[in-house]
């Protein structure tokens, strides 16, 4: 068996060891205080690092991962390797991960003054003589292969600045330095591999998101022919704030409105499609949905055949995609062959998914961009892997007859896990009725 099997074989293995049993709150009660999800978070990084780690450097042939971070000007992967309790790095902190192999754990270094809470041994050093204390540290394990977080194609990948890159080379000195090497998909891999225990997490916070959503398409919220699209957006990104949660982007709704070719802004009015784009952060998770509703005029109880034709019409390719991306499939792969499909059954469609958790655009394989329909370059060649989540992003337009046949863009976005056998689970359902505004 090759050393990529056998890698692959014990990252699957990570979802066989029973997750501690948490009973997370109901979110219409209460969503975990940042106390509770700080004593969640911790472990989880340090399990992360006993477990998940160890084998992403050996499939990647990498026995030293350096990364230097700097208060504010933080590495895209520091946040998921340090506690809720740190904001940012404190100055210059250098984090040195190096895999002694034969089963033996990835020891933690951190070259400076903190060992964020416990998660890294301090290799002591002033401010001034962090690069000194480096080059000791690299002497001593005489590492075969350097890798440093620097890449072209992966924005999650190239976090050392130049300043950085040359201050670590001049340190490491020429024999060590001629060992470094990108480690990009040592990164990525990082990144996109979640444990059970986070996917029950996540799960909780998609149920989070989706609770605010329900909200917010509601008439808690929304009195039609008075509230806005704008009065619901700032309801959204309000209520995130009180109930202490984080945001990635800023919240929108959209009208679509029979006999209009662009999508309205202002007052809300019955008849009216309204579609939501809504994410939050939650637990270091990023989550990122949209939905649709659908105001009820007088006398109705139900959305229009044609709209419900609509949505029923992108539940088809979210089928469809997800249907073609399988594991040690690409995205490119699974793009081409679900658009072809789809267009087959008679669908306008269009797909832009992407890999989502510790960031809201995470790392790992796209499934089209907006304005890449023929194929994503070098990322979109990139394999599905197990244990890994997706926002299977997309939308198809669709005439609607109650609406003179107009054409209509029902656009859907959902996250998703892909198992340890490659089966796809939606982290918490997916929309497949309209939420209903009386």
């Amino acid at each position: 068996m090759s050393r990529y099997l056998v890698v692959l074989a014990v990252l699957a293995s990570i979802v066989a060891v029973d997750a501690q049993s948490i009973q997370y709150p109901d979110p219409t009660q209460r969503v975990l205080s940042h106390r509770e999800q700080n004593a969640l978070v911790s472990p989880w990084i340090r399990k992360r690092f006993d477990t998940v780690l160890g084998p992403l450097m050996t499939r990647e042939g990498i026995d030293m991962w350096i990364i230097p971070t700097r208060e504010y000007n933080e590495d895209p992967v520091f946040a998921s390797m340090s506690p809720l309790t740190y904001y940012a790095s404190r100055r210059r902190t250098i984090l040195v991960f190096y895999n002694p192999g034969g089963g033996k754990p990835v020891e933690r270094y951190s070259i400076g003054r903190f060992d964020y809470d416990g998660l890294y041994t301090i290799v002591p050093t002033p401010n001034d003589g962090q690069h000194e204390g480096l080059r000791k540290l690299v002497d001593d394990k005489n590492p075969t292969v350097i890798g440093i977080n620097e890449s072209d194609a992966w924005q999650h990948a190239d976090g050392i600045t130049a300043n950085e890159k040359r201050r670590l080379v001049d340190a490491l000195g020429p024999a060590h330095a001629a060992k470094v090497k990108s480690a990009e998909m040592l990164a990525v891999s990082w990144l996109e591999v979640k444990m059970p225990e986070e996917l029950e997490a996540y799960r909780h916070a998609m149920k989070v998101a989706h609770m605010v959503i329900r909200e917010a398409f509601s008439n808690k919220v929304i009195t039609p022919g008075k509230t806005t699209n704008e009065d619901v957006v700032w309801w959204m990104r309000q209520r995130v704030v009180e109930m202490g949660l984080g945001k990635w982007f800023q919240p929108s709704v959209t009208i679509f409105r029979q006999g209009e070719k662009t999508s309205p802004r202002g007052v809300i009015l019955p008849g009216d499609m309204l579609h939501t784009d809504f994410g939050i952060v939650y637990m270091g998770f990023s989550t990122d949905t949209q939905h649709n509703a659908y105001v009820l005029k007088p006398g109705e109880t139900d959305a229009p055949a044609g709209l419900k034709a609509g949505l029923k019409a992108a539940n088809r390719l979210q089928d469809l995609t997800m249907q073609y991306a399988r594991l040690e499939r690409t995205g490119n792969q699974a793009l081409a062959d679900a658009l072809a499909h789809a267009k087959k059954e008679g669908l306008v469609p269009s797909i832009y998914c992407h890999p989502v958790g510790y960031h809201g655009h995470g790392a790992g394989p796209p499934i089209g961009m907006t304005d890449y329909q023929q194929g994503v370059p070098i990322r979109g060649d990139y394999v599905f892997r197990p244990n890994t989540w997706h926002s299977i992003e997309l939308n198809v337009t669709h005439n609607v007859p109650e609406w003179n046949n107009q054409p209509v863009r029902f656009a859907l976005e959902e996250d998703a896990a892909i198992m340890p056998g490659g089966t796809w689970d939606w982290i918490n359902g997916r929309q497949e009725t309209f939420h209903l505004i009386k």
